[in-house]
């Protein structure tokens, strides 16, 4: 019954270019602390991680959950304008992307590469990608219900 009733929401709320804004800077925040927190964690636990690059750089970790953050949250504000069903449209896009997203770090020749260096890699996607879409769709949720009642 609750997702029947966020859907009708959804259909009728159209949030400004500033809600989004918010919406998926407050995706990419999360989404970087935790990936952040979780690449110390992988790191100070197995150091020798860090010899694979794309694990041995935080800006670069940062920024590579800054960017897919910020354009899940453009491809999501177009679903919800011009699609029926935009979360759960979403939420298969995401899947798509994310379990695409793991190939480049299992084959491309990479010095160091590991199996265990790139399920460390893939890892901090799917930290990114679960926080990212969780927050993008219930910061639009909260948005919509609020719009609902004005």
């Amino acid at each position: 019954m609750t997702t029947r009733s966020i859907t009708q929401n959804q259909k009728s709320a159209a949030l400004s270019t500033s809600r989004w804004v918010q919406i998926g800077l407050q995706a990419a925040v999360a989404a970087i602390v935790l990936v952040l927190l979780t690449q110390k964690i992988i790191l100070t636990l197995w150091p020798d991680l860090a010899a694979f690059k794309p694990l041995e750089s935080f800006p670069r970790s940062a920024l590579f959950t800054l960017i897919p953050a910020l354009a899940s949250t453009a491809v999501f504000a177009w679903l919800v304008k011009t699609q029926e069903e935009p979360v759960k449209k979403f939420i298969l896009i995401s899947a798509v992307v994310l379990l695409v997203s793991f190939i480049p770090d299992y084959i491309l020749p990479v010095p160091n590469k590991t199996i265990a260096a790139s399920s460390a890699a893939a890892f901090l996607h799917l930290i990114a990608g679960v926080v990212t879409v969780t927050l993008i769709t219930a910061g639009y949720a909260r948005f919509a219900r609020s719009a609902g009642r004005n």
